[in-house]
């Protein structure tokens, strides 16, 4: 069960490398670069430690033909910043493809695309009456930093609320903060617990098909006793 575990835990590594290439694609530093030469790197390794681990190797290199593409490094034969990003984004969008299903499935476990969209929301309105009410906030930006830094309950202290109203908006960050870490990690303990038991199925289904298969042909009388063997195994359940 320690390897389904693992598996999940690099997707997981894998797609937050994708989302910090994405959030860096307009900043242009050599820290910047450097990281998302570190990055590339880590997916040329992941392409062809797939490619090894393949047995139809022609087959999987053209179903990921643009994984491939994505990861040659073309943009460094051209300086211009348009088509470094154009080539940056196309690696990201084929790379991010393997993760599209899985993070869709991740969201709707126990409903959490409802956190976050709640989530999003808060962030977004919350940060705009603190402008106006809060004289230690001049504009949108310094607000939503408070309302973000507040939500984690990270609590910097660089931005302190003074009125009543603004106190108030903090403590319902707060709370929604806590609300959301605590839905966030039964979500993950959910969903790997979901994956472990597809696991576990496909592993009974696999035994039960080869058993069978090794049986040889079987008689209308054999089927009816499986089929009733299945039924109170069910009912058991």
């Amino acid at each position: 069960m320690k390897a389904p575990r693992r598996t999940i835990i690099y997707e997981l590594f894998m797609f937050l490398l994708i989302l910090i290439s994405v959030l860096t694609i307009p900043i242009q530093t050599p820290a910047v670069n450097i990281l998302n030469g570190l990055i590339w790197a880590v997916f040329v390794v992941d392409y062809f430690a797939r490619l090894i681990r393949a047995k139809d190797k022609k087959e999987y290199i053209k179903t990921h033909l643009f994984e491939l593409i994505a990861i040659l490094p073309l943009y460094n034969l051209f300086r211009l910043a348009r088509i470094v990003g154009l080539f940056r984004i196309l690696r990201l969008t084929a790379m991010g493809k393997r993760y599209i299903v899985p993070l869709y499935s991740f969201l709707r476990t126990n409903g959490f695309n409802r956190m976050v969209d709640a989530l999003v929301i808060t962030l977004i309105v919350i940060p705009i009456p603190l402008i106006f009410i809060e004289p230690s906030i001049k504009n949108y930006p310094d607000a939503l930093w408070f309302a973000i830094v507040t939500t984690t309950t990270v609590g910097y202290g660089d931005i302190v609320p003074v009125t009543p109203i603004g106190r108030t908006l903090a403590i319902f960050l707060m709370l929604f903060g806590i609300g959301f870490i605590g839905a966030l990690i039964s979500t993950i303990r959910t969903y790997m617990t979901s994956k472990r038991k597809q696991l576990n199925s496909s592993e009974k289904i696999s035994k039960v098909t080869k058993s069978i298969e090794q049986v040889g042909p079987l008689t209308e009388s054999e089927i009816t006793i499986i089929e009733t063997f299945l039924h109170s195994k069910k009912e058991l359940k």
